[in-house]
């Protein structure tokens, strides 16, 4: 297999008086076209990161797998598409954001590389695509269609004792947000067998079973992904607790990493 070659160069620069070494490492693609890598030796300087690659202008369907379980291309806009780099799946050591619209490569046998999209969504679409990969490296990218499907909650049949149900239901559970967006909880706070007050955590734990996604696997739901609203859903109205009689709508704002959001609602009434 020919990823392409690496050649570093050597040069000098001339800052503030003062003659600096520094490298770069020279990558040429199969398509013959060069890459220009710079390694910089002493303090960073403002606005670079140890590297100035960049690959601008993309979607997420620039990316393509090259060699199955072995290597990934990232692809230029032209027509037909010329490869601009191949990346060894196995050299890769982290996806990370680095704004809305961009991400970076951590690679462990060249620096950093930077990718910027024309769009929050394709930066998305990308870094949920890059990390599946990553997780099932036998995966042939062009089998693989945007990811639209937002994460699913497995509830619990019961909550500490009270039963979970289906807002507009007759039937029983347990149930799934793939079921309905809103649940209901009804109990009495006197003959209630859970915690008192009911936490976010304890909140959390009552409901759900377990959370699935298509492209993420299981994923988990902190309390940062908890709203509680006593009454109606209003900024004005958030509490962290359930400690006395009244109605709660517990908001879910969850998202996979493509950014689909599972926004479900338990209501959860409490009675004297």
């Amino acid at each position: 297999m020919n990823l392409g070659k690496y050649e570093i160069e050597t040069y000098y620069v001339v800052i503030n008086g003062q003659t600096e070494t520094r490298q770069r490492v020279i990558y040429t693609g199969l398509n013959e076209e060069d890459i220009f890598i710079e390694r910089y030796y002493g303090s960073i300087r403002d606005g670079y990161r140890g590297s100035n690659t960049y690959f601008k202008n993309l979607t997420w369907q620039n990316i393509k797998t090259h060699i199955i379980g072995e290597s990934i291309v990232i692809n230029d806009n032209s027509n037909p598409p010329k490869p601009q780099i191949y990346l060894n799946i196995s050299s890769i050591v982290s996806i990370e954001r680095e704004t809305d619209n961009s991400l970076a490569i951590i690679d462990s046998q060249i620096e950093p590389i930077n990718l910027e999209f024309i769009s929050i969504y394709d930066c998305d679409q990308s870094y949920s695509l890059f990390n599946y990969v990553l997780q099932n490296n036998d995966t042939d990218i062009d089998t693989i269609s945007a990811d639209i499907t937002a994460p699913i909650i497995f509830f619990n049949e019961y909550f500490y004792g009270e039963d979970i149900k289906l807002d507009g239901s007759n039937l029983s559970g347990p149930f799934s947000t793939e079921n309905g967006n809103t649940f209901l909880v009804n109990f009495d706070f006197n003959l209630f067998e859970g915690p008192n007050p009911l936490q976010k955590q304890d909140i959390i734990d009552g409901l759900i079973y377990s959370i699935t996604d298509n492209r993420d696997g299981d994923l988990n739901l902190g309390e940062q992904d908890l709203t509680i609203y006593k009454d109606i859903i209003s900024v004005n109205n958030i509490v962290s607790e359930i400690s006395e009689v009244g109605t709660y709508l517990c908001k879910f704002y969850l998202k996979d990493l493509g950014k689909n959001q599972n926004n479900s609602t338990v209501i959860i009434t409490v009675n004297q």
